[in-house]
């Protein structure tokens, strides 16, 4: 599965990264870099008044893939 990952620089130049595990696979640039501005308009997600998603840097995705050793995990529980 891939993961769509959307790059912020924090208020205090830190980076973040937002992990969106459902997002569309073919998303075009112009409408993700417009999602990544209205996020960091918003100015609602903050930590100690700082704001976490303050500029948009980047936007990419991600795979997640598990490669098993040994066993079934689903036997477990």
């Amino acid at each position: 599965m891939k993961i769509l990952e959307l790059v912020f620089k924090t208020e205090q130049h830190k980076v973040r990264t937002l992990q969106l595990n459902y997002a569309n696979q073919n998303l075009e640039a112009d409408k993700v870099q417009d999602l990544m501005k209205r996020i960091s308009d918003l100015d609602m997600f903050k930590n100690d008044g700082i704001n976490l998603y303050a500029t948009p840097v980047a936007a990419r995705y991600a795979e997640n893939s598990k490669y098993p050793i040994f066993g079934d995990v689903k036997q477990v529980a």
